[in-house]
């Protein structure tokens, strides 16, 4: 028997199984379809807050480094080039006390004159760090505290340490519902297969003691995997076309981030990032047939060896 005849015969046998079973087929695709849109919608949520870091990171990844007084320009240099070498910072700029004297006086208006309170510039000397990411900008203010003329490190501690949490529940939280989700499919999978295997038990038992190997019975119980896979994969595309159709037919105004308010993310906020092309559909068939696949395999091979 070649192997195109013998893909036919898996393939033919694994529709039989969806069709003897519908019941059992529809439980289980309907679970492959939500568990990987469900995966689907933490990526694009996981997206969505990056999005939000690239402005709201750039306040929480920005240390403001002040000099102590007596620092000079050559020293804020020298300083500069010493904490531009730490691995956790990406930029460096020296902020002169003039330039910080003029940014100060445009915040209180020209009506408080500060220059002329004390007849010179009281401000001294800083320097802007700019780290690799907000959960970076604590460990390197803690260095840069520790090295000479340094007077003080001002950075939003409070927005860094609730990023950080916010991130780290977050992550947390898709992992385990992603896990939970994979676990119940894996179940149901492993469900059907049983069911298919038990049905056609006879038939494994004759094809059996006529010498079919094992991977001969087990192949349709694959095959049935796969196309479980794809027509969750299917279900999750067209679950997805849906929701793009709703979202344009009701729109709404749309709406901004207005800082690390909420660990939530709107649906139709993150619909406005989905187009659903050949990468993504490939994304999709991908993980479906995967999942699918490999809870077909460990069903396979525990189910038919106890026949």
């Amino acid at each position: 028997m070649s192997w195109l005849s013998l893909l036919a015969f898996f393939l033919e046998e694994a529709l039989v199984n969806l069709r003897r079973h519908k019941l059992v087929t529809i439980a289980t695709v309907t679970t492959i379809a939500v568990t990987i849109g469900v995966w689907v919608l933490f990526y694009l949520e996981a997206r969505a807050w990056e999005k939000l870091l690239i402005w709201e990171g750039q306040k929480l990844e920005r240390l403001c480094v002040f000099l102590k007084p007596k620092a000079d320009e050559k020293t804020a240099s020298n300083l500069a080039e010493q904490v531009q070498k730490l691995p956790q910072v990406v930029q460096v700029r020296f902020v002169h006390k003039n330039e910080g004297l003029k940014k100060l006086q445009e915040i209180f208006g020209n009506s408080v004159p500060l220059e002329d309170l004390v007849g010179h510039n009281p401000l001294p000397h800083a320097l802007e760090v700019t780290c690799r990411s907000p959960q970076e900008a604590a460990e390197c203010a803690t260095k840069i505290k520790q090295m000479p003329m340094v007077d003080e490190v001002t950075f939003p501690a409070v927005a860094v340490q609730k990023y950080i949490q916010m991130v780290r529940s977050i992550r947390w939280r898709n992992h385990m519902l992603s896990i939970l989700l994979a676990i119940i499919a894996f179940i149901l999978i492993f469900n059907a297969l049983r069911v298919s295997v038990y049905g056609r038990r006879n038939e494994i038992r004759i094809m059996q003691l006529v010498g079919a190997t094992v991977w001969t019975v087990r192949g349709p119980l694959l095959m049935e995997g796969l196309l479980y896979g794809v027509l969750g994969a299917l279900g999750t595309l067209a679950l997805t076309k849906l929701l793009l159709l709703l979202n344009s037919a009701f729109p709404q105004e749309p709406r901004y981030w207005t800082g690390l308010v909420n660990s939530w993310v709107e649906w139709r906020m993150l619909l406005s990032d989905v187009q659903i092309d050949g990468f993504f559909a490939s994304q999709v068939l991908l993980l479906s047939m995967g999942l699918s696949f490999l809870s077909a395999f460990i069903a396979a091979v525990r189910l038919v060896r106890a026949v």
